[in-house]
């Protein structure tokens, strides 16, 4: 078995100590989540989800509902089709 040496030898400015330290960019979040994180109400969620089942404008998989009262909307595709339907009222 080879062996091999370290570059940098662990120090507490370079070693995870507590779970605060690690920071993990969400990918999925539940309706009332992610209204928070957009700024939106929940009536404005589920519209804006009933609006992309009628025309997803290209836009696949936006949520999945892994049960009857449990729906995961993917962060980073609602955020592509809120900018493919920008100004579209107008």
């Amino acid at each position: 078995m080879p062996r091999t040496k370290l570059q940098d030898l662990p120090t507490q400015y370079n070693v995870i100590t507590e779970p605060k330290q690690v920071v993990v960019k969400p990918l999925f979040a539940k309706p009332t989540a992610l209204s928070e994180i957009f700024g939106i109400s929940y009536s404005s969620t589920r519209r804006i989800l009933l609006e992309w089942e009628k025309d997803p404008k290209g836009i696949e998989d936006l949520y999945y509902s892994l049960s009857s009262t449990m729906t995961v909307i993917s962060i980073p595709r609602f955020e592509e089709y809120l900018k493919r339907r920008n100004k579209k009222w107008l």
